[in-house]
C-alpha cells in the first residue's frame, strides 16, 4: 500500500516564488526605472494589488522638496509573477506631463 502522506498531487505542489511579492518590491522596481530613464522628480507611491491581472498598480507623482506630491503623472502596472512592466508611459510622455504641471504652477 502506498503511503498517502508521502505523495503529492500536482495541485499541492508549491508555486514558484513571485518576482514582486509585495507592494514595496513593486515600488522599488518602478522607482529604479524612473531614476534610470526619466529623472528623480518622479515618485512612485503606494502600490495596490490588482487581483484580476495579478499585477501591482503603482501611481507615479511629480514631487520636489519644495512641493511634495504635486500631481499624479501616471499609473504603472507591473506583473507580480514576473516583475515585467505591463503598462507604463514612455519617457517622452512623462517629461511632457511634468512640463505641463510646471507650466500650470507658474
Amino acid at each position: 500500500m502506498e503511503n498517502a502522506e508521502n505523495t503529492q498531487s500536482s495541485s499541492e505542489e508549491q508555486a514558484p516564488p513571485l518576482a514582486l511579492p509585495d507592494g514595496e518590491s513593486a515600488r522599488r522596481v518602478v522607482g529604479r526605472w524612473l531614476r534610470t530613464h526619466v529623472g528623480d522628480a518622479l515618485y512612485p507611491s503606494e502600490a495596490t494589488f490588482i487581483d484580476e491581472s495579478f499585477a501591482w498598480l503603482v501611481p507615479v507623482w511629480f514631487s520636489t522638496a519644495a512641493k511634495p506630491m504635486v500631481a499624479l503623472v501616471a499609473d504603472v502596472y507591473v506583473s507580480a509573477a514576473t516583475g515585467v512592466f505591463l503598462g507604463r508611459p514612455i519617457r517622452e510622455e512623462l517629461i511632457k506631463r511634468v512640463n505641463q504641471i510646471n507650466a500650470e504652477g507658474e
